[in-house]
């Protein structure tokens, strides 16, 4: 009786102990799915959705080898696109028509050679984006023509890495996006902080934090840019792979991955006036190229 009862013990724990193993496991496998999802994309309440994000055949701008690491896009209000090299003060005008290159000019004489990162255009003047923080400002110039430039500090610095400049209307002010440290603490946070074209001062309070548990740890942006139609605000990142819409508030709205066969290493990002995304990535073996998603017509 003994010998049966402990056989019986022993049956009835050996399937207890199954029943919980598998429970577990698939508990463990939906909080691995659940992580997954989170970490895709999430665009039902954000303007994402109205763009073809994860189409496999968007309409594709390929450009010139001389292109090849294009970095900053941005779009005048009279509808013309201006890029920039990595690394060069070359400021570009493309047709996003063919990709051709209409005029180039440059920035000094001769031309700047720095780690500069994003273009943007606002109030007539023209504005680049160095990785250390520094702001530079000048004129249009014609084809082959070298202009002069004004340079705005910021207290900014390289550990920043600040890689997204865009010019927010509302507030007269320049938008900066730092890639690396946030520099307000070691969360690993990603900080947006604003420059006055009124006072062309940095304020040191960020603006924004984006935080990594609404996006994903690896998201470091290389690009940010204002919805002209909405006035939120589109972050994309290279590192990561995707792309981010906050509110004017800076809240999290929602995110889309940008496929890699598609987007090699997207670093630009602009719209038209009609609210037309363009985002730029840099080449592989040959030229760059922009990839364009017009709204999706209802």
């Amino acid at each position: 009786m003994k010998i049966y009862l402990t056989l019986l013990f022993t049956v009835v724990t050996l399937f207890l102990f199954s029943s919980c193993s598998k429970d577990q496991t698939v508990k463990d496998g939906k909080n691995k799915k659940e992580g997954k999802e989170k970490a895709t994309d999430d665009i039902a309440n954000s303007e994402l959705s109205k763009y073809d994000l994860s189409s496999e055949n968007p309409q594709i701008i390929n450009l010139p080898k001389e292109l090849k690491e294009i970095s900053g896009i941005t779009m005048t209000p009279d509808g013309r696109l201006f890029g920039q090299q990595d690394e060069s003060g070359i400021i570009y005008q493309i047709d996003f028509t063919t990709g051709a290159i209409i005029k180039k000019f440059a920035v000094g004489k001769p031309a700047l050679k720095k780690d500069f990162e994003d273009l943007v255009y606002a109030n007539n003047k023209f504005y680049l984006l160095h990785s250390n923080g520094e702001i530079f400002e000048f004129p249009e110039g014609n084809d082959r023509e070298s202009v002069e430039y004004n340079v705005y500090k910021t207290e900014l610095t390289a550990a920043n890495d600040v890689e997204g400049l865009c010019y927010d209307s509302e507030t007269n002010s320049l938008l900066l996006a730092c890639k690396g440290n946030s520099g307000v603490d070691g969360s690993g946070d990603k900080a947006i902080y604003s420059f006055s074209l009124e006072s062309m001062k940095l304020n040191p309070q960020p603006r924004f934090i984006l935080k990594k548990s609404d996006v994903v740890n690896s998201f470091n942006p290389s690009g940010i840019q204002r919805n002209p139609l909405t006035g939120t605000f589109f972050l994309i990142a290279a590192n990561g792979s995707m792309i981010v819409e906050i509110s004017k508030e800076g809240n999290y709205i929602g995110k889309a991955s940008l496929p890699k066969r598609i987007h090699f290493q997207p670093e630009g990002i602009t719209f038209s006036s009609d609210g037309t995304l363009f985002i730029s990535n840099e080449g592989n073996s040959g030229g760059g190229s922009i990839m364009i998603y017009p709204l999706i017509k209802n």
